[in-house]
């Protein structure tokens, strides 16, 4: 737990969060002003705490899964601050605003967000035509044309395969539109979308690399090392990551990198764990919590956190602001490729951008224990060989976690 007291005000602000750079944010808040002081509560999962706060629940909360059925109902709507003209709805990417949109009314406010990438050495661009983002096509023609082999027949250099990271996988499948969402039965699924999604990327791997085995043979022999030195090794010619992996490395790591992002029909997929802000409904300080909510969502405020985080070399454990990408564009674009010099030419643009459905708040964990490892076990079916479905997955999951 994290305490930060100013010393002129009385009634702190009190917020939840599980974005630790939130300490920092707080600190330059109280030091901005001394009518408010901001006292920064750490939990692991916000959304989690909700049940036993009794009568010690938070001011702000800012954090993932926030528009979760069972927690949607906490806080308050914040569309005053676009009627009274203290924000406005054309500075914050239009698909994020109305993800935190309940019945017709704003409850969330976006803070921030990350999306997936293949990074690749400089030495190989004249591999890759594309600026700015890669379809799945693109990737599995141009990872063909990197593949080599000597003369016993053995790959000697891999493009890239989808059974090298299973994360790949599952943002392939929410490309399809396999449309993951909350559900009574824990989530839904689009299972004829899904099969035909492992279907393409087992057929990817035969046409592109002989078969699956030699994929993950070729990985377990040579692709071992992080992210900057693989794709410098010329073993390969992609590595899968996300925005938030890649720029926390150190400048001098990414001196001979570039990248592109993933994308079919020309939507990119956000990551799944979008950070959003809402005000309690039972707030002791409302006012004080709508002054840190207008000063964190302002621009100039925005550039003075990337700001201190830089010159405290804060970069190198948190990208951006909270994490991610800014939810207010102008931020992305004036001040992003300053700090991130990488992102020149880079940078997303609102109508590529796909947000995920609502889903449970334990689904960092469900991704992890049922969906992937199911993906990664079906990518690698064969005919002699029997997996458990997704549907009993989820049951044995539900009987273990409720």
């Amino acid at each position: 737990m994290f305490f930060i007291y100013s010393k002129k005000t009385s009634k702190p602000v009190v917020i939840w969060t599980d974005q630790s750079i939130l300490l920092s944010y707080a600190e330059l808040f109280n030091s901005s002003q001394d009518t408010y002081k901001v006292i920064v509560e750490y939990r692991e999962s916000p959304v989690g705490s909700f049940a036993s706060a009794g009568e010690n629940s938070p001011d702000i909360v800012i954090g993932p899964w926030l528009k979760n059925e069972m927690v949607r109902k906490n806080f308050l709507p914040l569309d005053f601050v676009f009627s009274e003209e203290k924000l406005s709805k054309k500075d914050f990417y239009p698909q994020l605003l109305e993800l935190g949109n309940i019945n017709g009314r704003q409850y969330l406010l976006p803070v921030s967000f990350n999306l997936p990438l293949l990074a690749f050495s400089a030495n190989n661009a004249d591999f890759v035509k594309s600026d700015f983002m890669l379809t799945l096509e693109e990737i599995k023609e141009t990872s063909k044309s990197f593949n080599k082999k000597n003369r016993k027949g053995a790959f000697t250099a891999m493009g890239f395969a989808p059974v090298w990271d299973s994360d790949f996988a599952y943002v392939v499948s929410k490309l399809f539109g396999a449309d993951y969402t909350e559900s009574e039965n824990l989530f839904s699924y689009n299972e004829l979308v899904l099969q035909g999604c492992i279907d393409y990327l087992k057929e990817w791997s035969v046409d592109n690399n002989d078969s699956v085995g030699q994929e993950s043979d070729f990985q377990f022999a040579n692709l071992c090392y992080p992210v900057y030195k693989l794709v410098n090794s010329d073993k390969c010619l992609f590595t899968y990551s996300k925005s938030d992996e890649l720029f926390t490395l150190p400048q001098d790591r990414l001196q001979n990198v570039d990248f592109r992002w993933i994308a079919k029909s020309n939507r990119i997929a956000m990551a799944d764990k979008l950070i959003y802000l809402g005000i309690h409904r039972k707030t002791k300080n409302r006012e004080g919590a709508e002054s840190f909510v207008l000063w964190l969502c302002n621009e100039e405020n925005q550039k003075a956190l990337l700001e201190r985080s830089e010159k405290m070399k804060m970069t190198v454990c948190t990208f951006g602001i909270a994490g991610g990408f800014s939810a207010v564009k102008s931020v992305n674009e004036k001040y992003f490729p300053i700090f991130y010099p990488l992102l020149y030419g880079h940078l997303p643009t609102a109508e590529y951008l796909s947000p995920p459905n609502i889903l449970p708040a334990a689904w960092e964990d469900i991704k992890s224990q049922v969906l992937v490892p199911y993906l990664a076990d079906s990518l690698k079916q064969t005919e002699n060989i029997e997996i458990a479905s997704l549907e009993q997955r989820i049951a044995d999951w539900k009987k273990q976690n409720y």
